[in-house]
């Protein structure tokens, strides 16, 4: 019985040992380069929200600009931002400021999808 449990005490003593697992989280509004090479000034805002589809911020103070936001957290505490306000003057679009991402993958790598025990034997 003692041995069970030494081996037990070890076997939890190595788990710890390994890194744990986050799952990547994006937020907000992935806009493409191409996305925004699309735009011109003069535009109506609604041509912009059906190109770029609806901001994540309208703030109610300053109607006059449209922010798109886009966060990604790869999981391992790095966390990347993508900014881009659209200026308005009246219904027509006057200015962009901020790039675009590249285009957007169609599926996560498979470095991301990657459950916990296959990165282990990657090491191997």
């Amino acid at each position: 019985m003692r041995i069970v449990s030494l081996l037990f005490l070890l076997f939890l003593a190595s788990c710890s040992a390994l890194s744990e697992y986050h799952v990547p989280i994006r937020q907000g509004n992935y806009v493409t380069q191409k996305s925004l090479d699309q735009l011109s000034q003069g535009m109506t805002k609604s041509q912009v929200q059906a190109i770029l589809g609806s901001p994540l911020v309208m703030d109610v103070f300053h109607q006059e600009r449209w922010d798109y936001v886009y966060l990604y957290n790869d999981g391992m505490g790095k966390v990347t931002e993508n900014r881009i306000s659209v200026y308005f003057e009246g219904d027509s679009m006057e200015k962009v400021e901020g790039r675009g991402l590249p285009e957007a993958p169609l599926l996560a790598s498979t470095k991301e999808t990657k459950g916990f025990f296959s990165r282990i034997f990657d090491w191997f």
